[in-house]
């Protein structure tokens, strides 16, 4: 029948599918039975476990019995006599490693491999084993003990930890009258004397061997010029801003000008936050200025909007001998054949010169020229002091416009008194509050210092380094000194009081 038919025909394809539909439909909190393959496996994984575990105790148990035999075999030696010290021929000296010697023969030319004690020490196992413990904790002590020596003499040399010795009542009755000068300049940059430990106090020169080095007022050059540059435009777009080669103190120089002076007319016109001073000129702290046509068109990226003739350049000079000896330690963009780490600065080649790798370039008796790349051009001059008197000879000859040269030392010793006159130049005024703030770029004192956590500030260290004369000269072989001395520029040698070694050495 037709029904049938169908009813069967249907029947069958669902019950091919009955089981997917069942799998489907089952209650999903229902339990899952795992496979009976799993169990199995299980129970193998167990099985071997057991075996091992069994293997090991029986292991255990045969070492035990076996340590036993052997200490017993060893005392009924010992009880029957044994082998003696004198018998053995050996005085049995005991050493930290256990070394595995001759016991009592068990045949004839055997040894018993097994037992690490000297058969003539007369101790039993157990005492040797307990004296072993006792120089092996020894040992330990002393290499603990060594190894702590060894770090703490490390973090000395590191640190160059030397305890500080007490200022006696006589010393510091001497510092304050011999460096006064000192004590007065941390009093009004805000640093406490007490905070300085006793050697920091002993490093500080006397402001005698200061002014031996530099004259007792600062020297600055083109005060002349301050006039001009006031009235040759609108003071509300003028500038103050810093120049000088490499190595030379621009740095400390724009820090004091940013921190203390003010451009009160370019703040009227154009707010409280223009205050008139730039980090350097638009043609270039450290590039020389050239023609007119140069320093006018010759700027920088961020300066490409300033007028260069609204710029008063304050131009930082520093003392040759000083300033070559930190050329040798970042030679910037100059270039020449010398060896940082031995003849250097190298004015005149001397015998290492002659036979270093660089030997070919350079000639005996002949200063070492040096070459300067500067952005787009180079500039090259006879020798270091070439490129010093070069460099500065630019805006000392040029008159076509304003500039103020000082001293890099003066910024140091003479702090507020070159700021104020350097900001006066350029229309200027020192802040309203009457307090000048120094430039000390504070650090605790670290790996060179002689305590943890006293304090020295990089403008202390300045001091102390630049405010004697030890070292100025110590690289400089006598046919370096004597070219220096001929070939230095006399005109601003003598203006800014830079004084040879031997003029200085004479007049001590």
């Amino acid at each position: 029948m037709p029904s049938s038919s169908t009813s069967s025909s249907t029947g069958g394809v669902g019950n091919l599918r009955s089981p997917r539909r069942r799998r489907r439909n089952q209650p999903k909190d229902l339990p899952v039975t795992p496979p009976e393959s799993q169990g199995s496996i299980l129970w193998t994984i167990l099985l071997i476990g057991l075996v091992f575990c069994l293997a090991d105790v029986a292991y255990i148990l045969h070492y035990v019995d076996a340590q036993q035999q052997q200490q017993q075999q060893l005392e009924q030696q010992q009880s029957n006599g044994g082998v003696t010290a004198a018998n053995s021929g050996s005085g049995g000296a005991h050493q930290h490693h256990p070394v595995v010697v001759a016991a009592a023969p068990e045949k004839a030319g055997g040894t018993n491999p097994f037992n690490p004690v000297d058969p003539g020490s007369g101790l039993s196992m157990a005492e040797y084993r307990s004296m072993d413990r006792q120089l092996f904790r020894h040992d330990q002590e002393i290499n603990h003990k060594a190894n702590d020596e060894l770090k703490e003499l490390e973090e000395q040399q590191k640190l160059n930890v030397v305890p500080i010795v007490p200022l006696t009542d006589e010393e510091w009755a001497t510092i304050q009258v011999e460096k006064k000068h000192f004590l007065d300049m941390f009093k009004a940059a805000k640093l406490k004397v007490e905070d300085l430990d006793a050697d920091t106090l002993r490093e500080l020169p006397t402001w005698k061997e200061v002014t031996d080095l530099y004259g007792d007022e600062p020297r600055i050059f083109g005060l002349d010029q301050c006039e001009v540059f006031q009235k040759h435009s609108d003071p509300a777009e003028h500038f103050v801003s810093t120049a000088g080669t490499f190595n030379s103190g621009t740095n400390l120089m724009a820090e004091l000008l940013i921190a203390n002076c003010h451009m009160q007319d370019r703040m009227t016109k154009y707010g409280a936050t223009n205050r008139g001073v730039r980090w350097q000129v638009p043609w270039g702290k450290h590039t020389p200025p050239g023609d007119d046509e140069f320093r006018l068109s010759h700027k920088t990226l961020k300066d490409a909007n300033v007028d260069a003739s609204n710029i008063l350049p304050s131009v930082t000079i520093r003392d040759p001998y000083v300033w070559m000896n930190s050329m040798c330690r970042h030679e910037y963009a100059a270039h020449w054949h010398h060896d940082p780490d031995g003849h250097c600065p190298n004015l005149i080649p001397n015998e290492q010169d002659m036979v270093s790798d660089f030997a070919k370039f350079i000639k005996e008796g002949q200063p070492v020229k040096v070459n300067v790349k500067y952005n787009g051009f180079w500039r090259h001059h006879d020798s270091l002091i070439g490129m010093w008197n070069d460099w500065y000879r630019e805006y000392w000859e040029n008159a076509s416009f304003s500039k103020i040269i000082v001293r890099y030392e003066d910024l140091i010793f003479h702090p507020q008194k070159v700021t104020a006159a350097v900001c006066h130049c350029a229309g200027g005024s020192l802040k309203k509050d009457g307090h000048f703030e120094y430039v000390l770029n504070s650090a605790k004192k670290g790996a060179s210092a002689h305590g943890p956590m006293e304090l020295r500030t990089g403008f202390i260290k300045a001091i102390i380094k630049y405010g004697k004369a030890t070292h100025r000269s110590d690289k400089y072989t006598e046919k370096d000194l004597e070219y220096a001395k001929q070939h230095l520029d006399p005109e601003m040698m003598e203006f800014f009081q830079y004084k040879h070694p031997d003029e200085l050495a004479s007049s001590r």
